[in-house]
C-alpha cells in the first residue's frame, strides 16, 4: 500500500486570535512541528509515498519551497475543510490517504509511524487514532472511500464516513492524551 499523507492547514484560527500555524512553540512555528516529523518519517517508512501540504497561507507556502513535499494552494478555504480534503486527494496518485492537521504539535513521530504500520497490517480500509474512546486525528482512508470523500462539503471532514462504516475501521489507541490535543486557544500551549 502506498500512502499519501495529506496535511490540512487551511483553517481560519478564529478562536486562536491570529494564525495559530505561525505561532511559535519552542522558537518553531506550530505547523513545522508536525511537518518536520512527517518529513523525517517519510525517509524511514516505505509505506509513505508523498506528503501533500494543503494551505491557503502564502507565508507558509514560501517557507516550504525547499522541502520534499507537494504544496497545494487552497484558494477556496471558505468552503471549509472538505475543500482541503478534495484538493489533497485530487493531487494524489496513491490508493490510501492519511489526513493530519498542523495544530497537534505534540504528536510523536513514533505514534504516527505505529499508526500507519498497524493500520496496514489490519487490512481495514479506515483508520483513526483515539484516546479514551474518542475518535480523533489523524485518520486514514483507502481509495474504497475516495468517492465519498470527494462528495464531502462544507466544514465537515470524513468522520461521518467513519461512523457509517465502523466495521471497516481500525482504531489505534494513543494513551498519552497530550499528543492528540488540537490547539484552538493560546491557553492550550505549554510553551508560549
Amino acid at each position: 500500500m502506498k500512502l499519501s499523507i495529506i496535511v490540512l492547514a487551511s483553517g481560519n484560527s478564529k478562536r486562536f486570535n491570529g494564525n495559530k500555524l505561525l505561532h511559535k512553540i519552542n522558537k518553531k512555528p506550530m505547523y513545522l512541528h508536525t511537518l518536520d516529523k512527517l518529513i523525517d518519517l517519510k525517509k524511514v517508512n516505505d509505506n509513505i509515498d508523498e506528503i501533500i501540504f494543503v494551505t491557503k497561507y502564502d507565508e507558509i507556502i514560501n517557507n516550504l519551497k525547499n522541502k520534499d513535499i507537494k504544496v497545494i494552494k487552497n484558494n477556496n478555504s471558505e468552503f471549509g475543510i472538505s475543500q482541503s480534503i478534495k484538493l489533497g486527494i485530487s493531487n494524489s496518485f496513491n490508493n490510501a490517504y492519511m489526513f493530519i492537521v498542523c495544530d497537534q504539535p505534540y504528536i510523536k513521530k513514533e505514534t504516527i509511524n505505529k499508526f500507519i504500520n498497524e493500520f496496514i497490517r489490519s487490512k481495514k480500509n479506515l483508520g483513526c487514532v483515539s484516546n479514551d474512546g474518542i475518535l480523533l486525528n489523524p485518520t486514514i482512508f483507502t481509495d474504497k472511500y475516495k468517492d465519498k470523500l470527494l462528495k464531502l462539503d462544507g466544514d465537515k471532514g470524513g468522520k461521518k464516513i467513519i461512523l457509517k462504516n465502523i466495521d471497516d475501521l481500525f482504531i489505534f489507541d494513543v494513551l498519552e492524551k497530550r499528543e492528540l490535543i488540537d490547539i484552538d486557544y493560546k491557553s492550550q500551549l505549554e510553551n508560549k
